[in-house]
């Protein structure tokens, strides 16, 4: 029964790496419970410190956050709207039909086009698509960091 159990902790761990990239799966989330079922599951030599479980917890629980914060954050800092953003998710939805390119790509133009429909200026709404496209790029990147981690932890514990 170890066996198996490890295994689904080790499934859900690969699906957190997808989740770091698709908007509908809570990468670090899911990481973390893998990193759970990986220590209440396991023989007690290979298990965790509390203390460290409590760390990567809170690590989980701000980057969970930042994820969230971090795309209108910069959004707000350099101007754009909130039809800018609606765009940008709106894009990348449609976009990961597409593959990830499209996904990335589907971000840029809605974004782009959320901003154009929202001040018709074409410069100002190409600066704001690089800015949603930086910031989501930035919380792509922590979440896949916080995931990398996790995955070394339960690998070599």
């Amino acid at each position: 029964m170890e066996t198996v159990l490890f295994i689904i902790s080790l499934l859900l761990l690969l699906v957190s790496i997808v989740g770091c990239f698709l908007p509908m799966l809570p990468g670090p989330t899911l990481a973390y419970i893998a990193l759970l079922m990986r220590h209440f599951f396991t023989t007690p030599e290979k298990a965790y410190g509390t203390t460290f479980l409590v760390v990567m917890g809170v690590v989980m629980a701000v980057v969970f956050v930042l994820d969230y914060v971090i795309p209108g954050w910069l959004m707000r800092k350099t101007g754009g709207s909130k039809s800018g953003s609606r765009g940008a998710l709106i894009g990348m939805i449609l976009g990961i039909i597409f593959t990830p390119v499209g996904m990335l790509l589907g971000m840029f133009l809605g974004a782009f086009i959320g901003e154009w429909l929202n001040n018709h200026d074409g410069g100002r709404s190409l600066g704001m698509a690089v800015f949603s496209f930086l910031g989501f790029l930035l919380s792509t990147g922590i979440k896949f960091i916080y995931c990398i981690i996790v995955t070394w932890y339960f690998l070599f514990p």
